[in-house]
């Protein structure tokens, strides 16, 4: 393990295409919010781009949604791929055996909320039997009527909402290492 200009011991880091995937994942999950957030009317950051490229009208973004919801599918699905055929770095010696659960816990939470959230809204443009305009004198009418469109998006934002938790989950652990701990647990995936 090589050391910082202090001497101490620097935490091992995931391979590069760990970090890679695992920053994509990142910035596709905080697009795909930004998006989200458009989408049902909030005014914010997108709010000027909503009004210059759709006329205002949110639901136009509906073809972005899902594309970046397909995006984030298949980095997970990389990701795990990936995940089973490299070795992990080893844990540094601060973090406990309680700590490493969690942080095992949370990882597992974390990729099945990363593919449950977005076949969730899939299956709400797939099988709700709703129909939404995706662009200038174009609709999309979900194929199939099979559940209730309500009932899959109270399960959409449900999902959401565990996601979030499960991230905050993982960013707080992350960030107690970093700044309480000061093991420089960041380094492993930057």
């Amino acid at each position: 393990m090589a050391g910082d200009a202090g001497g101490r011991a620097l935490p091992p880091r995931h391979g590069v295409i760990a970090r890679v995937l695992h920053w994509l994942t990142v910035l596709a999950l905080l697009s795909q919010y930004l998006v989200g957030y458009a989408m049902i009317g909030a005014e914010g950051l997108l709010e000027p781009v909503v009004e210059e490229l759709y006329d205002g009208d949110e639901d136009l973004l509906l073809p972005v949604h899902v594309v970046i919801g397909c995006s984030i599918l298949a980095l997970t699905v990389l990701r795990f791929a990936w995940r089973r055929v490299v070795t992990l770095p080893a844990w540094p010696a601060t973090v406990t055996r309680a700590e490493q659960k969690l942080a095992s816990t949370t990882e597992r939470a974390l990729y099945a909320l990363l593919v449950l959230t977005p076949s969730s809204g899939l299956a709400l443009v797939l099988i709700s039997g709703e129909d939404w305009e995706i662009a200038d004198r174009a609709d999309w009418t979900a194929p199939l009527d099979l559940v209730d469109d309500d009932l899959l998006v109270g399960v959409h934002v449900t999902l959401q909402i565990l996601l979030l938790v499960a991230v905050a989950l993982h960013l707080g652990f992350v960030l107690k290492h970093q700044f309480v701990d000061r093991d420089r647990f960041l380094r492993r995936m930057v």
